[in-house]
């Protein structure tokens, strides 16, 4: 991490330099066209290795006028670049509209709904197909007996809270993350009766203490829980789906677990099953099997539930009123779709759909 704030500086020392040098030499319209230029290199860049620690930075800056915090307060920031008394009003009557939009429980819940619902409604519909029809050759759930791994995708999210944990030591913390995703995989792990392999994204590996004793962590969580340590992989592929989805595929041939490419489709084929957030589970399944696997999904971490009708209007006040998890929340669901649209754009997704896609095994 040192290395690479040492790296960023050193970048940002450069790039100030050389600007200022231009501002000198170099006329104002032609600085618009360098600056240009500039953007759509590190965008290249961004596309090329987007695990690149630094290529990832600055995608994160690049990014930022289109997620909504971010956006409002660019927004608030043009439009006081004047100074008070010459505010531009449209602009800061925007940034505040976005903001409260954004920041409102009614607002983020509908958005996140959208692909939640989605899940529900497929595991509706394998339910009603089975009901006095084939109760016996279609489950209401697709059947564990052909796992032969189970992975578990972690996200940006998880190692924000991982981070926080191996900093204060706080295991609830972590709780609040990964761990829940590691229980449901040992369930899934015991209900299989095959002993499939549990394979864990467990973020970059550093090679620092620091990351040794978090994979101790993972590795003690799902032991706990019923699960044979020599069962358990743990693949270092940072938060990229698809690089997981290539590690993963690796290892299952290597052990010989997977069958050949043009036998995967069979219904008697190996499965592999994907235990991750409901809101990001279609990107990952559809990216899984765009890499050849047959996949049965397993979504977890649900931010809605179906309403209780109540029409209290006192009582649906507070779903108006701005609230930082409602902010999140909506970043959360944005942060997805624009992965989306990055995993579409790179050829990674079989096509673009952010709902759920019926071709999924659930």
């Amino acid at each position: 991490m040192l290395e690479l704030l040492t790296r960023v500086l050193l970048w940002a020392a450069i790039g100030l330099l050389v600007w200022y040098l231009l501002i000198k030499i170099v006329p104002p319209k032609y600085l618009r066209w360098f600056g240009g230029v500039v953007i759509l290199i590190l965008l290249a860049a961004s596309f090329i290795e987007p695990n690149d620690d630094t290529i990832g930075l600055i995608w994160q800056l690049l990014s930022l006028p289109l997620r909504p915090l971010s956006g409002s307060l660019l927004l608030l920031g043009f439009a006081l670049s004047d100074g008070w008394k010459n505010a531009k009003g449209r602009q800061v009557a925007l940034a505040l509209t976005i903001l409260l939009f954004t920041s409102m429980p009614v607002v983020a819940r509908a958005l996140v709904a959208q692909s939640e619902q989605a899940v529900a409604d497929a595991y509706e519909t394998r339910r009603s197909l089975c009901e006095g029809v084939c109760p016996v050759d279609i489950p209401e759930a697709a059947g564990l007996g052909q796992a032969r791994a189970i992975v578990v995708i972690g996200d940006s999210n998880d190692a924000a809270s991982a981070n926080a944990l191996f900093r204060n030591q706080d295991e609830t913390a972590y709780n609040s993350a990964l761990v829940p995703r590691l229980i449901y995989a040992a369930n899934l792990y015991e209900q299989s009766g095959s002993r499939p392999f549990v394979i864990v994204t467990a973020g970059p590996d550093n090679g620092e203490s620091l990351e040794a004793e978090k994979r101790q962590f993972l590795r003690s969580t799902l032991t706990r829980n019923g699960v044979r340590g020599e069962d358990i992989e743990l693949v270092s592929t940072g938060l990229n789906v698809r690089d997981s989805a290539n590690e993963v595929e690796d290892f299952l041939e290597d052990r010989r677990v997977l069958p050949d490419e043009d036998e995967r489709n069979e219904r008697d084929a190996a499965r592999v099953v994907l235990v991750a957030p409901a809101l990001s589970m279609a990107r990952t399944a559809l990216t899984f099997e765009k890499e050849g696997m047959e996949v049965i999904a397993r979504p977890t971490d649900f931010y809605t539930s179906g309403t209780d009708g109540d029409d209290d209007l006192l009582e649906q006040l507070p779903d108006i009123l701005p609230d930082a998890d409602a902010l999140a929340l909506t970043s959360r669901y944005w942060n997805e779709f624009l992965a989306s649209i990055y995993y579409f754009l790179r050829g990674w997704l079989p096509g673009f759909n952010f709902g759920w896609d019926s071709n999924i095994e659930i």
